[in-house]
C-alpha cells in the first residue's frame, strides 16, 4: 500500500496572493523613489544653470567699467542678414529668445547654431576679452543672456551698472537668474 505523505509547500495561489499584498504596500514606497529621482535631476539641472549665471558674473567682475555691456549691445551683430532672426537683430525682446554663448560641440552639427558660433567668436573677444570656449555636453539645453542696464542718479554720468545674467532650459524656460550692482571707483 502507498501512502501519499503531503509536503510542507506553497499553493500557486497563495505565492500570487502574497505578491499582490507586497505590490501593493511596495507601490507608494515606488512613487516615493521616482519622485526623488526627479527631484534630483531637476536639482542637478539648477545647479548647472545657476554656475552658467555665476561664471558669467564672475566674468563680467573682472571686465574694466566701460566696455560692460549687454550681450544684444555687444553682440546682435550675429543675427544681421540672417532671415530667420531679422527681428533679434533689431528688438532686444527677440534677441533674448535667440540668442546664448553656451555652445557643446555636438551642439555645432547643426548649422544654424555653427553659423551664430562661428559669428559669435569674431567679436567674442571685444565684449569679454577672452575667446569663445565650447562646453561639456552637460550644458547642451541651457542658454544664457547677459543684460546691462545703467542706474543714473539726476544729471550725473552713471557710475552704477545692474549686471542680470539670464540662464534658459531648452523649452525656454527661465531656469536661473542672477543679478548684482557693478560700480565705478575712482
Amino acid at each position: 500500500m502507498v501512502t501519499i505523505r503531503r509536503q510542507g509547500g506553497f499553493t500557486l495561489i497563495e505565492i500570487l496572493v502574497v505578491l499582490f499584498l507586497i505590490g501593493l504596500v511596495a507601490l507608494p514606497f515606488t512613487n516615493m523613489f521616482l519622485f526623488g529621482v526627479q527631484g534630483s535631476h531637476d536639482n542637478a539641472e539648477h545647479v548647472l544653470a545657476y554656475n552658467l549665471a555665476r561664471e558669467k558674473l564672475e566674468e563680467i567682475k573682472g571686465l574694466p567699467f566701460e566696455i560692460i555691456k549687454s550681450d544684444y549691445e555687444n553682440f546682435r551683430e550675429v543675427f544681421q542678414d540672417r532671415p530667420k532672426y531679422d527681428e533679434a537683430y533689431y528688438n532686444e525682446a527677440s534677441f533674448e529668445k535667440y540668442f546664448s554663448d553656451v555652445f557643446t560641440d555636438r551642439s555645432l552639427n547643426e548649422s544654424e547654431l555653427k553659423t551664430t558660433f562661428t559669428r559669435l567668436k569674431q567679436v567674442y573677444p571685444k565684449g569679454f576679452l577672452k575667446q569663445l570656449q565650447t562646453y561639456p555636453e552637460d550644458y547642451r539645453n541651457y542658454r544664457r543672456v547677459v543684460k546691462v542696464e545703467q542706474i543714473s542718479e539726476s544729471a550725473m554720468p552713471s557710475k552704477l551698472k545692474k549686471i542680470s545674467v539670464l540662464v534658459y532650459d531648452a523649452t525656454d524656460k527661465k531656469i536661473a537668474e542672477i543679478a548684482t550692482l557693478i560700480g565705478l571707483h575712482k
